[in-house]
């Protein structure tokens, strides 16, 4: 696949990935509410977000851009190591 091939397949996935995460959000319903989309229109909606990502996946691995991070959430509270030498340093 030449770059120029990869570069607009690349922009595509972008586009389809975030058209459908629009309209998920813009049919969203309140709970208890009949939501407007049949369940099979949300399954395959799922579906497709599934088999783009992993497109998506397999053409970061395959530059080298794809990293292991997990998210992090503004909640989560997370650790941070600082060596005794470095905490002397910033004290003197």
């Amino acid at each position: 696949m030449s770059t120029k091939d990869q570069d607009f397949e690349i922009r595509l996935l972008s586009a389809v990935r975030k058209t459908l995460i629009s309209v998920a959000r813009d049919t969203m319903t309140q709970p208890g509410l009949k939501h407007p989309l049949s369940e099979s229109t949300q399954k395959m909606i799922t579906d497709c977000l599934d088999i783009v990502t992993s497109r998506q996946m397999a053409f970061e691995k395959k530059s080298g851009s794809h990293t292991k991070m997990k998210p992090v959430y503004t909640d989560e509270q997370t650790v941070q190591s600082v060596s005794v030498d470095d905490l002397k340093k910033t004290l003197n």
